[in-house]
């Protein structure tokens, strides 16, 4: 069985280094810090209004989703939905319906997956819905969430100030803290109890993601029957509980299908001088022992764009992917980098490693550079993945080609 080596602990790293020890390859991934997950809503995003039947009419020639291709992406996201409930978080999804989840500013987050807890939320269902005000907790205003859902038109039944018992190490709790408190029983008892009384005529009620950490299925499950109401979370601005849970689950995961997981050190590419310069060998880490070379049958990238250090520039002019020193093709005017308008998209969100459709980065002429190294996520030129709605399914779909080109 083939040896692997994936670089980067977000989605598309965690992902693809689950994907490929569950096939009873041995992995090792290794990461300079950690990856995005904490700073997400958890949710799945393929596209900005939820449609996965991507047409290829509809994507640039270099988009990454076009080399990915739809069937790869529908096994992608199945894929995904298996290892999440293995990892006991599960995810509700349909192909045949996009979700429409209320946002932290009262916006409307369209996804193609989302956590249980969250998916409640589901704009489509016609059953009323309270928005529930936790009293004395920061970093979430029920009214705020109101006044985005009056203005977009979304009917809800209004707000609710709903008391709330206090943890013991905390005087006015974050969300985390309270995520954690409710874990225990008897502090579950008591908010379910303070919370009884304001809840007669409530069918459905929206609170801010705050049931459980690593147990949020027993907490929801628990509070849910224990209140009679149907509750649904709605993600917080970061850190964002549903990120967390994602992430500490997918480590998790890794962990019981034997990834070996090495933090901390930055790694440069090493080539197979034996190949002629076709493959790649492995990485040399740079650790406190001095450097360290870790060696595999193919390399997986999954480092990120340039605010996870996936690619670099330099006094020069220079941009190069930051392992193996691979161009990454982006105008020589910096200002051509950004466009005036802030909410516009940025054309450096689109700077990148191009991949074949093998999910090989190639260079100007379509050729892979290396035979054996794969490149998933946010690394992968020709997307804005923000203003399109694209990066989960980019993520996913990109690392699940890297896999099974690498294994094959």
């Amino acid at each position: 069985m083939k040896s692997l080596i994936v670089v980067g602990a977000g989605l598309a790293g965690l992902y693809a280094a689950i994907l490929a020890s569950s096939r009873g390859s041995p992995v090792r991934l290794v990461a300079e810090g950690r990856g995005g997950l904490s700073l997400s809503h958890g949710c799945i995003d393929t596209w900005k209004d939820g449609d996965v039947r991507l047409g290829s009419t509809r994507l640039a020639p270099d988009h990454p989703l076009r080399a990915i291709g739809h069937r790869p992406l529908q096994a992608a996201l199945a894929a995904f939905l298996e290892i999440t409930t293995r990892a006991e978080l599960p995810y509700v999804f349909d192909f045949d319906m996009s979700l429409h989840l209320p946002s932290p500013l009262g916006t409307i987050h369209t996804c193609a997956a989302a956590p249980r807890s969250l998916a409640g939320g589901h704009l489509a269902d016609p059953t009323p819905f309270h928005l529930g005000d936790l009293a004395q907790v920061r970093d979430f205003s029920a009214a705020l969430v109101a006044s985005g859902l009056r203005h977009r038109g979304i009917p809800f039944s209004g707000t609710l100030a709903l008391p709330m018992p206090v943890p013991s190490t905390a005087g006015r709790p974050d969300l985390l803290t309270l995520a954690r408190a409710l874990e225990d029983p008897a502090f579950r008892e008591s908010t379910c109890n303070q919370w009884a009384p304001h809840l007669q005529g409530v069918e459905r009620l929206g609170i801010p993601a705050c049931l459980g950490l690593d147990r949020s299925g027993e907490v929801f499950d628990s509070m849910r029957s224990r209140l009679g109401v149907d509750l649904f979370e709605i993600p917080t601005l970061p850190p964002s509980l549903p990120g967390l849970r994602l992430e500490r689950a997918l480590r998790r995961e890794a962990a019981r299908s034997g990834v070996e997981l090495i933090e901390g050190p930055s790694v440069r590419g090493e080539v197979d001088g034996r190949s002629g310069g076709r493959r790649v060998s492995g990485v040399v880490a740079t650790t406190a022992g001095g450097p360290r070379v870790f060696r595999a049958d193919a390399v997986v990238l999954a480092t990120g764009g340039p605010l996870h250090g996936g690619w670099l520039t330099f006094g020069n002019g220079e941009v190069q992917e930051s392992v193996f020193g691979l161009p990454i093709h982006a105008p020589e005017a910096r200002e051509r980098w950004t466009e005036s308008d802030p909410f516009a998209s940025q054309p450096y969100a689109r700077f990148g490693l191009r991949i074949d459709d093998r999910s090989r980065p190639i260079d100007i002429h379509g050729r892979p550079y290396f035979e054996n190294l794969f490149a998933a996520g946010g690394l992968l030129a020709g997307a804005d993945r923000a203003v399109e709605g694209s990066r989960q399914g980019i993520d996913l779909g990109s690392a699940f080609v890297a896999i099974e080109a690498a294994l094959a």
